[in-house]
């Protein structure tokens, strides 16, 4: 049998000296953040403490988490936002818009030109009839641990013709968290 994704997140961050970790609450944990202005390149949660909800949830600590705080990557997704306000969204697949990704961890890129395809795996039904795409991570997980910064650099492309595309997009990562727990004596 596999190991669990709260023991994965327990077990690196034991090795990264974050021992305390294992006394924090469990939960289930979604960060994002989005870009209303259309482009060929994106990079998310780098500066996303300067944009608000509903553009994105990450506050005002950016792209990193609290001391005792941490998320395990289980689904990385792309949405696209269809207005500037960040209110409304609708699957990439909607505009045969694909898209190509990396993950970096403070300096290591974790996850290189990987891609999320219109016809791939779907989730996150925004409004409750569209879908995100996104890829599955599950049983592999990538832990964001705290205070390292962490960012999304996202290319989207057109899906038959393979070539780049002009495109508003959003980014998500979802999986186990750890947030920090202030039930015990100081």
């Amino acid at each position: 049998m596999g190991m669990s994704a709260q023991d994965k997140m327990i077990t690196v961050a034991n090795r990264l000296g974050l021992t305390s970790l294992k006394d924090m609450q469990g939960t289930t944990r979604m960060v994002y953040d989005s870009v209303t202005t259309a482009g060929t390149n994106f990079t998310f949660f780098k500066g996303a403490a300067q944009r608000a909800f509903p553009l994105t949830n990450v506050g005002a600590n950016g792209n990193q988490f609290q001391v005792d705080e941490a998320l395990l990557v289980e689904k990385i997704g792309f949405f696209i936002p269809t207005a500037a306000d960040g209110i409304s969204y609708e699957g990439i697949g909607q505009n045969n818009v694909s898209v190509k990704f990396d993950l970096v961890i403070g300096n290591k890129t974790v996850i290189k030109d990987a891609t999320v395809e219109t016809g791939g795996e779907q989730a996150f039904y925004n409004d409750g009839t569209v879908a995100s795409a996104v890829i599955d991570l599950e049983g592999v997980g990538i832990l964001i641990p705290p205070q390292v910064e962490y960012y999304v650099v996202a290319k989207p492309f057109a899906t038959f013709a393979r070539t780049a595309s002009t495109s508003r997009l959003g980014c998500y990562l979802f999986g186990t968290g750890a947030l920090l727990n202030f039930n015990t004596t100081i």
